[in-house]
C-alpha cells in the first residue's frame, strides 16, 4: 500500500506507539518520513510490524532507519497518562511527533483508528503496522526507544525487574508493585494499581505525585 500512496501523494509519514498497555513507564510515538521509491525498497528489507520481529532485528533496523530517514520520536509521561486518560495521552505524543516535521505538503498514514487531528491529510489505519512498511518503520522506532527507556529505569530500580516485562501487568510486575510499591513512574490511572491505592493495600510517597494526579483517583 505504500507506493500506491507514494505515487498519490509525494511523500508520506508513518506514525505508530508504543506501550499504550503497560502499567509503568511513557507511552511513545514513532514517525517516519517516506519520501522515495529508494527509501521503500530500504523498508520492504528491513521493516515489518515489529511485535513480529527480535529484538536483535528490531535493534538493527532501528539503527538503519535512524540514518536513512528523516523521523521523530516522542513520549508522554505516565503524568500526562494519568492526567488526560491513555488515548489522549497518545493522541498529544502523535501530534508532538508530526510537529518535526513540515506536514503541509504531505500525508500521514497513523496506525489504530479514531485519532483525531487538527488536519486533513492523514487518516488511520487498523493493524497499520503490518499493512504498511513506513508504519512498520515507526513502530520499530517506538518500540526499541521504549524498551531501552524502561531498560535503564531498571538499572534505577532493579526491584521491579522492568528489563523482562518492560512495565506490563504481568503477574511479576503486580507482585513487585505489592511488594515495593508504587512510584511517579507508574500509571496510578490504571487498574490494578488505582484500586490497590484506594484500598491502602500497597505504601507509595505522596510527595512522588502533584496532588490533581491523585485527585484524578480519588485521593
Amino acid at each position: 500500500m505504500d507506493l500506491e500512496y507514494l505515487k498519490k501523494y509525494g511523500k508520506i509519514i508513518g506514525v505508530d506507539e508504543a506501550g499504550r498497555g503497560p502499567l509503568a513507564g511513557p507511552v511513545v510515538v514513532g514517525a517516519v518520513l517516506l519520501e522515495n521509491i529508494k527509501q521503500l525498497n530500504l523498508l520492504n528489507k528491513i521493516s515489518n510490524d515489529s511485535k513480529k520481529m527480535s529484538e536483535k532485528d528490531r535493534d538493527i533496523a532501528f539503527e538503519i532507519i535512524m540514518k536513512n530517514f528523516k523521523y521523530s520520536i516522542k513520549i508522554s509521561s505516565p503524568e500526562e497518562i494519568d492526567m488526560l486518560n491513555i488515548f489522549s495521552a497518545t493522541t498529544l505524543g502523535i501530534k508532538r511527533a508530526l510537529n518535526d516535521f513540515n506536514i503541509a505538503d504531505k500525508y500521514v498514514l497513523i496506525d489504530g483508528k479514531n485519532f483525531k487531528l487538527n488536519m486533513n491529510n492523514y487518516e488511520c489505519i487498523v493493524k497499520g503496522d503490518s499493512k504498511s512498511k513506513v508504519i512498520g518503520a515507526a513502530s520499530i522506532l517506538a518500540k526499541v526507544f521504549r524498551d531501552r527507556y524502561m531498560k535503564e529505569l531498571d538499572e534505577e530500580f532493579p526491584e521491579y525487574n522492568f528489563k523482562k516485562h518492560k512495565g506490563y501487568p504481568t503477574k511479576e510486575h503486580i507482585e513487585n508493585i505489592k511488594k515495593h510499591g508504587v512510584k511517579s513512574f507508574h500509571r496510578i490511572t490504571f487498574n490494578p494499581i488505582k484500586k490497590l491505592m484506594l484500598n491502602k493495600e500497597i505504601k507509595f510517597n505522596k510527595n512522588e505525585f502533584d496532588s490533581m494526579r491523585l485527585m484524578r483517583i480519588g485521593l
